[in-house]
């Protein structure tokens, strides 16, 4: 009863995923309007903000919102908004941030200065076979294998956290910045606009009462 009356394919729904059918451009604006009407304190909702931001950031693939939502929480701001800006963290721009992130953490710690997209594709990849097959590997005779979890923790995980932290600290002060101001100003302008709606009210049933 509640399930869709079309049914989509794999590639379909992948398609999805990295271009929404109204476009990123319209998806972005609803997430925006989103933040802004929400009914909290103006601080609250930018550091909620900030905190999405920060998370998006880091290496914390498929749990960034987890992440977004406890720091919000600590810092006591907008859960809510902390999950949306989370979606920064998305199929587009996650290959930018993770080249950047591991770029800036290799460079400060004297590893070269980062990897193509693809090479850190392939290192995660290879951490993720290793660590589903040591789950097997519980139940089997099969030997465990550490090899490639310990490349991908010292060569992309470790510099990612670092250099993801320190770009996301960055982007999470600015957009904390933004947002507030924009949230304030926003809330200014509706309420100048509900003012002047109630004034204009107010001055037509006077002259209708006055022509009566």
């Amino acid at each position: 009863m509640f399930k869709r009356r079309e049914t989509f394919t794999f590639w379909q729904k992948l398609g999805r995923t990295l271009w929404p059918r109204s476009g990123w451009r319209r998806a972005v604006q609803y997430l925006w309007h989103r933040v802004v009407r929400l009914p909290d304190d103006p601080r609250r909702v930018a550091r909620g903000v900030a905190c999405g931001v920060f998370a998006a950031f880091g290496p914390y693939l498929f749990h960034d919102y987890i992440i977004a939502a406890a720091l919000a929480w600590v810092i006591r701001g907008n859960i809510f908004a902390a999950i949306i800006a989370a979606f920064v963290q998305n199929p587009l721009t996650l290959p930018f941030l993770a080249v950047s992130g591991v770029g800036l953490g290799q460079y400060l710690l004297g590893m070269g200065e980062g990897l193509p997209s693809w090479q850190i594709v392939a290192f995660f990849a290879k951490a993720a076979g290793e660590l589903l097959h040591n789950f097997f590997a519980i139940f089997t005779d099969a030997d465990m294998r550490w090899l490639s979890l310990q490349l991908f923790f010292q060569r992309i995980y470790l510099p990612y956290l670092l250099g993801g932290s320190i770009l996301g600290l960055a982007a999470a002060i600015g957009a904390y910045t933004l947002v507030l101001s924009l949230v304030r100003a926003y809330r200014g302008l509706r309420i100048t606009r509900l003012r002047a709606r109630s004034e204009t009210l107010a001055r037509a049933a006077a002259q209708k009462d006055n022509g009566g």
